[in-house]
């Protein structure tokens, strides 16, 4: 099958700063794909270029068979891309429920209008994703319990699970997700890896990961590209890239 995101000779610039250049990457429909480099490598500026974030200065971006460069960063989830990111961006003030709600606003079709006034279609919808999230997110993600409880005063692991949940209530084809892992410690990165291995085998989502926890990302991944100084010095399986000697130069560092 061909790849459900296809990046290719991405190169993107800030001032007399490369971020990225010619950069090439594929991710296959139902595997997790992790990108992973040193800091300032140019790892979240290639998340923020497929989720619309960045504009490249040269290069394309396909999904399933689609140009996603001409697409502003609000029309992207519409084709079933989600993501989240590296810092926690949850309402404090607002229940675990209401933040998961948030997610699905992209995907709404109920016009200023009637969600304004809450007639029946803004209703309607409302009721169907109040009834999804508690379906097939709240218990997927161990979250049932404090649906109703306010995000500000929850362990920062279990905010991470929210940010999860947020992500999932759009059913995204492909889910982007920025260091999943960081801040975690070895219970609760285990218990993420898992709950995202259960997203691929469960709901046939396509993950793509940037993290620096490399256990658990080599452990988790069945295709790994390493950025380094905006280029991709190595692509292929975990043991292809924990071996690669460029990799461990620029990287990993030897054991």
């Amino acid at each position: 099958m061909p790849p459900l995101l296809t990046i290719d000779r991405v190169s993107l610039a800030f001032g007399g700063v490369n971020a990225l250049t010619d950069v090439a990457a594929s991710v296959a429909d139902g595997d997790i794909t992790a990108i992973i480099g040193p800091n300032g490598a140019g790892k979240t500026s290639l998340f923020n270029i497929t989720s619309g974030f960045y504009k490249p200065a040269s290069g394309t971006v396909m999904f399933d068979g689609k140009d996603l460069l001409p697409l502003p960063a609000h029309a992207r989830p519409k084709l079933g891309i989600a993501r989240t990111f590296q810092n926690i961006a949850l309402f404090a003030g607002l229940s675990v429920l209401e933040n998961i709600k948030l997610g699905a606003h992209a995907q709404l079709k109920a016009n200023a209008g009637t969600a304004s006034l809450y007639l029946g279609p803004a209703a309607r919808e409302e009721r169907d994703v109040t009834a999804h999230i508690e379906n097939n997110i709240l218990g997927f993600l161990n979250l049932s319990e404090i649906r109703h409880r306010a995000v500000g005063g929850l362990p920062y692991g279990v905010q991470k699970r929210i940010e999860l949940a947020r992500a999932l209530v759009m059913q995204p084809r492909l889910l982007m997700l920025d260091e999943p892992f960081a801040g975690m410690n070895a219970n609760e990165r285990l218990q993420m890896a898992t709950y995202i291995r259960r997203c691929v085998t469960e709901s046939r989502t396509t993950v793509l990961l940037i993290d620096h926890n490399m256990e658990t990302v080599l452990g988790l991944s069945s295709h790994v590209v390493v950025l380094n100084f905006g280029k991709v010095i190595a692509a292929g399986t975990p043991d292809h890239v924990r071996t690669h000697s460029g990799v461990i130069d620029a990287y990993l560092g030897a054991a």
